[in-house]
């Protein structure tokens, strides 16, 4: 079968791009041809990339006719479809060519992008629509305008996620994905529930240290719940120390945050450490957290401690359900309840029998339920339709 995937970028940058890298490598040795229509390069072993299909094809993601040239030369069976802003021109395509859609996160059916609220920072459950005007959707923050912010349209918005209902099929990454569309109006046999699981090499992890460290790893911005985070630990009665991994732009009000509560000599904040190093910071975990005001699509950083034999503590928003079992691989408290997550972490920092225990279950859960050739396989029964 020929795939032609379509991606704004073609090269390493985050990751869409690694899942898109990891299913071309796995698909073209399962027998498959792979090709990339991109529209911009990233910085980062384009060359690299390039190889991992059968050829790479650059065009204006915008110009239905430059797509239809490339899919006329390529003649896939089926276009898949990753980040783009306008389905519309990839769904003027002539039938019965197959379109298929993996949708990473809630820019489809969120104004905001986030999935949560700006007057409360709650969750949002309901469907797009008149609370986005309510809670002032029509504004986006943009650095380059003169008041630091711009007009964003809701209605462009709606357009574009009708535009998507059209679709063959559509792929996400957990139930509340899942939910999410259907609540916008995605019929549901066409919505397809697939963890976007990456090619790792076996791993035995290493039992959980005597020493209580809790590891933070991911972006430093308002949605990953830092702040959240560092208050919660401020309740945690006890010895423990933190490292903060990562970068962004809450990095500098994190840091003052950390001072007003007391806890500047118990948090290191690390910055960002390349995935080389990012193996010792596993180790010298002994449990991991995943404090996140958004709700997680699913939450990669949670397999990669699973692999590693690491417990989580976790808020259950988003797709963090789907792969963290309260109590068996970890601890899940409800959003932004501080105090039962400062009870998680008192659970598994002082009581390490119970770290290793769940440690070595999270490490047996996604070597059994997240594996990555059960994955290539559900995708190929949805490209297929069988």
């Amino acid at each position: 079968m020929t795939i032609l995937f379509v991606n704004e970028r073609c090269g390493y940058f985050g990751g869409v791009e690694q899942n898109i890298a990891d299913v071309a490598a796995g698909l073209r040795a399962r027998g498959h041809h792979c090709h990339l229509l991109a529209q911009a390069e990233t910085t980062r072993d384009v060359a690299g990339y390039r190889a991992l299909f059968d050829a790479c094809h650059a065009c204006n993601l915008a110009d239905a006719a430059a797509i239809a040239a490339c899919v006329a030369a390529v003649r896939p069976a089926v276009v898949y479809v990753h980040k783009v802003t306008h389905i519309a021109p990839l769904l003027a395509l002539p039938k019965p060519l197959r379109i298929v859609r993996m949708i990473h996160d809630h820019d489809v059916c969120c104004p905001r992008r986030h999935k949560y609220f700006a007057y409360n920072s709650r969750i949002c459950r309901h469907a797009a629509g008149w609370r986005c005007w309510a809670d002032g959707a029509f504004v986006a923050r943009d650095r380059t305008a003169p008041l630091g912010v711009r007009y964003h349209s809701i209605p462009a918005t709606l357009r574009e996620l009708r535009a998507n209902h059209a679709l063959d099929a559509v792929i996400v990454g957990s139930r509340f994905m899942r939910d999410e569309l259907c609540d916008n109006g995605f019929a549901a046999p066409r919505v397809h529930v697939l963890a976007p699981i990456v090619r790792w090499d076996a791993l035995a992890g290493t039992p959980a240290p005597d020493e209580p460290r809790i590891v933070y790893i991911g972006q430093l911005i308002r949605g990953k719940g830092v702040d959240l985070l560092l208050r919660a630990m401020a309740l945690v009665r006890a010895p423990w120390q933190a490292e903060i991994v990562g970068d962004g732009n809450a990095r500098a009000a994190l840091e003052c945050l950390c001072r007003q509560l007391g806890l500047g000599e118990r948090v290191q904040f690390r910055g960002w450490v390349d995935n080389a190093a990012l193996g010792a910071v596993y180790t010298r975990a002994k449990v991991v957290v995943v404090p996140s005001r958004w709700p997680e699509p699913f939450g990669m950083v949670g397999l990669e401690a699973m692999r590693h034999a690491r417990p989580v503590v976790a808020f259950a928003v988003g797709g963090i359900p789907d792969w963290c079992v309260d109590g068996v691989t970890g601890i899940l408290a409800p959003e932004q309840d501080l105090a039962a997550f400062a009870r998680g972490l008192e659970q598994v920092l002082h009581d390490t029998p119970r770290a290793r225990q769940m440690g070595a279950a999270a490490l047996a859960h996604v070597t059994t339920a997240f594996n990555f050739d059960a994955y290539l396989g559900a995708l190929e029964r949805v490209f297929t339709h069988t």
